[in-house]
Formats: structure tokens, sequence, C-alpha cells
């Protein structure tokens, strides 16, 4: 089985609350970098994983240097067969971040999906080791979804992404019914994502954007919805 490599970069994520998405990409299309259209825009899936103590989520919340996040991710369509899942474990070094990626057999996500069928598939026996040890331990917690568009700055140092319509999903043990959901409106986060080299011009990308932004976590916002439902 083949793993994808991702080289350390920049990560910040914002959280841009009370606005319209499509206020926030006439914002992203009006800024100096000259933001352009990257890719199509598409739905994106994922599945956390984490340990029963949410081990992952506390050194989140408390801002440890070092993080690791372990999740399925697909596109497309939520429910129904998933013909190309891909495990994902996200390493991060304060803003650094990388990913390992290796895809996994297909399934399908229904009411009769157990979060040990889950467990079963992200330990696929053709995994390397590595991302098996990763997994140890740990259990899937959140499904989430939400609408994404990709965006590029013209000297194509920077990567920013919009994601909004944001669901989620509690996921059980034995049996998931995905009827606890929690979806969000007037809210959207925005990733910019790029190399050493480009640091110094984010201050500036940032400061041009005319609304409010502030740091966040898409799996740590899911967790603490989803406690309050």
């Amino acid at each position: 089985m083949s793993v994808a490599t991702d080289t350390y970069r920049y990560e910040r994520k914002f959280l841009i609350e009370d606005i319209a998405p499509a206020e926030v990409e006439a914002g992203v299309r009006h800024n100096p970098a000259l933001f352009y259209t990257e890719y199509p825009p598409r739905a994106v899936n994922n599945i956390y994983f984490d340990s029963a103590d949410l081990r992952h989520y506390h050194r989140n919340v408390d801002g440890h240097h070092e993080r690791v996040k372990a999740r399925i991710r697909w596109y497309g369509p939520l429910f129904g067969q998933v013909l190309h899942p891909v495990l994902e474990i996200k390493r991060k070094q304060g803003l650094l971040g990388s990913k390992a990626a290796a895809r996994l057999r297909p399934f399908i996500l229904d009411k009769n999906i157990s979060s040990a069928d889950i467990q079963a598939l992200a330990r696929d026996r053709e995994l390397p080791d590595g991302m098996k040890r990763e997994l140890d331990g740990l259990e899937p917690m959140m499904l989430n979804r939400y609408q994404r568009k990709y965006f590029r700055s013209a000297d194509r140092h920077l990567r920013l992404t919009l994601d909004f319509n944001l669901e989620f999903y509690r996921l059980h043990r034995r049996h998931n019914s995905f009827l606890a959901r929690k979806t969000t409106r007037r809210m959207v986060v925005m990733e910019l994502k790029y190399l050493d080299a480009a640091s110094e011009l984010v201050a500036d990308v940032t400061n041009a954007f005319p609304f409010r932004m502030t740091r966040m976590s898409k799996y740590v916002f899911g967790i603490e919805v989803l406690q309050a439902t």
C-alpha cells in the first residue's frame, strides 16, 4: 500500500462568524493577494478518531506544541457507498503541519455501521505499521461534513480554503442513526497554507480582510457543540 506524506508547511485556521459565506468569498476575491479559484468546490467528509478520554481533543485545547489528528476523509456524498476513503494522520508542531495518507478499502456509511466496523476499516492489515501504531487506543468519535472552496494567491505562494455549511454527527459504539446532528450556517472556517518563504506575507494578507477572525479547530468545535446537545 502506498503512503503519501506532505512536507511540513504552515497552516493557520480562522473562524469567521455571523457573516454569510458569499460575503466572506467576496472579501477573499478583493484581497490584494488577488486570490483566484484553484479547484472546483466540493463536499468534504471526515470521521475523526480519539481516545475514550479525548486525548487529542485535550492536547489541542491545552495548547500543546505537538498535536496529532487521525481521520478518514472522503469527498462527495456523505451517506451510501464510499469508494475512495483515505486514512490521514496529521501532525502539528505549532503552526507547522504535515500529513501521511493511505487509501482504504471502500465501505458503506449508513445506520448499520458501528464503531467496530469503522475501526476495522482503519486498521487494514496492509497499512504501514507506523500508521497502525498511531491508531492504537483510538476509536471513532465524530463525523463531520462541510462544503469547501479552493483559492490560490496570484503569486501562488498562498493556498486558501473556505469551509461552510458545517455539520457534526455524534458516533456511537454499537449503532449510528446519525440523528444527533449539529449544523452551522453563518459560520465560515478559512485556512491558509504556505511554506516558510511566504511567512512574511501572511500578516498583510489577513489584515486586509474586512472581517474579524479567531483561531479555530473544526474537531474541537465539533466535540464541544455535540457535548452541549
